[in-house]
């Protein structure tokens, strides 16, 4: 997606629009770029791996959101800017 695609999605309402980014691993590891982008609460690494633990797929770093889902056992939160506003 370039930025004129991004900015036609954000004109037509859409308020969230995932974006990616293809990147050759020489120099990085998918651990490496989750802690320089994104080391802060409520962000995750998600790994897909292929034969083992020996060879690495997909790699989704996800950041923190502005509202957040809280499972706990049968409670469900929904938690907007650190207040809870549903249960």
């Amino acid at each position: 997606m370039n930025e004129a695609q991004f900015r036609e999605l954000a004109a037509q309402g859409y308020n969230r629009i995932p974006l990616t980014l293809e990147a050759f691993a020489d120099l990085d590891t998918p651990l490496s770029l989750y802690l320089k982008l994104a080391n802060q609460r409520y962000t995750y690494l998600l790994e897909s791996v292929v034969g083992g633990e020996r060879f690495g797929r997909y790699s989704f770093i996800g950041l923190p959101a502005k509202i957040r889902l809280r499972v706990r056992g049968r409670l469900v939160e929904v938690e907007d800017r650190g207040g809870i506003v549903e249960r």
